[in-house]
């Protein structure tokens, strides 16, 4: 993204201080095992507003405030709390919102394993451009998958092989080579399906 160190040091205190209103939830709630009720999950919910009122009154950058309060809102109003848009929200929130969710969709919970990073990408492949920013989510989907270039796989068929190229437009879907050494685009094989880092 080019960022000066500065917006780098602010982007990351965004992402260390995003949750904070979590300390405001009671343990037994945030801890629990299994799903929330509807009340619960209500709760859960109120964070954002918790980190805010937390921060307001802090001496620090306003965007930190901002991603604390905006980083569960969606580019087509479908977030919380307010139900912002694109331009209502805070660049530096659009990135942690980003983050926030791949972090919990690829983090094991008490209710599911965690899902494959390729899964993660699949998801924000097929509904991220209408909740995050555009500018963001590409090049994080991007650096993201590149990120697991010549990583050892699993597929949905039992085969393991090892990600020998990314394809740019297809990010779920690399070159791979086989441990019997030969090499299979999987855009070519469309029943296949990277289900594990391995």
């Amino acid at each position: 993204m080019r960022f000066s160190s500065k917006e780098l040091e602010l982007v990351a205190l965004c992402g260390l201080f995003h949750d904070i209103g979590k300390t405001s939830i009671p343990d037994e709630i945030l801890n629990k095992c299994g799903k929330y009720t509807d009340e619960e999950f209500k709760m859960i919910k109120q964070h954002p507003l918790f980190s805010y009122k937390l921060l307001k009154a802090l001496p620090m950058d306003d965007h930190i405030k901002k991603a604390a309060l905006q980083h569960h809102e969606r580019c087509d109003g479908s977030g919380y709390p307010q139900g912002l848009t694109t331009d209502e929200i805070d660049n530096f929130a659009h990135i942690i919102a980003i983050a926030d969710v791949y972090d919990a969709m690829t983090a094991a919970r008490s209710y599911r394993s965690p899902l494959c990073p390729f899964q993660v990408i699949d998801i924000f492949e097929k509904d991220g451009l209408q909740k995050y920013h555009p500018k963001y989510i590409l090049t994080f989907l991007k650096r993201i998958a590149n990120s697991y270039q010549r990583n050892r796989v699993l597929l949905n068929n039992g085969w393991s092989a090892n990600i020998v190229m990314i394809n740019p437009h297809h990010l779920t879907r690399p070159m791979l080579q086989l441990d019997d050494g030969s090499v299979i685009d999987m855009l070519s094989k469309p029943e296949l399906e990277i289900i594990k880092i391995i």
